[in-house]
């Protein structure tokens, strides 16, 4: 049955991410639903935001580091912060 929310998407539950009840949505103008798609954005690393699905993954592997999602606040105020790999000399 279509939920009326074309953007939405089975969430991949492989990959780690708090379950959407985990997050307190009541300071939010408009709750996110499991799958629902939101930006992320991104500081530091080769990236400034990331299309993610709600609820969104808690690292992003990258070639050259990690991103780390900071998800204190609302939704808009979340970022992925980027964890460079430490390099051997």
């Amino acid at each position: 049955m279509p939920s009326g929310r074309s953007w939405q998407h089975d969430v991949d539950s492989s990959e780690p991410r708090h379950s959407p009840d985990w997050y307190d949505q009541s300071a939010e103008p408009a709750p996110l639903a499991a799958g629902d798609r939101m930006f992320v954005a991104c500081e530091g690393g080769p990236c400034s935001s990331r299309l993610e699905y709600f609820p969104p993954r808690l690292e992003i592997h990258e070639e050259t580091g990690t991103y780390v999602l900071l998800d204190i606040g609302t939704t808009s105020e979340w970022k992925y912060l980027f964890v460079a790999r430490a390099t051997g000399s």
